[in-house]
């Protein structure tokens, strides 16, 4: 599987690795939105999977691209992992 087809389930543990990435290179999601005419809400909406249609989707992908695909693919995840283990141990 390349990077690319690397398959992201929109929610809330994408939503934090996004937001984590643009924070690890010194920037922010909200500043991504607004050097792009976003706004804020319609670009959470599409990173927690609530714009599902052509637009929501492509809108996804271009922010997990500018927030560097590879570093989003690992910090999502680590969350996944991480989530996985509180579950075995009912912590979730």
């Amino acid at each position: 599987m390349t990077p690319k087809e690397f398959d992201f389930q929109p929610g809330a543990i994408l939503h934090d690795a996004i937001v984590g990435t643009f924070r690890a290179h010194g920037g922010s999601f909200e500043r991504w939105c607004q050097e792009n005419g976003i706004t804020p809400s319609t670009a959470r909406n599409a990173t927690f999977g609530q714009s599902r249609g052509p637009k929501g989707r492509a809108l996804l992908g271009r922010i997990i691209d500018d927030a560097g695909r590879d570093f989003v693919r690992r910090a999502y995840a680590a969350r996944i992992e991480a989530y996985a283990s509180a579950v075995k141990r009912g912590a979730a």
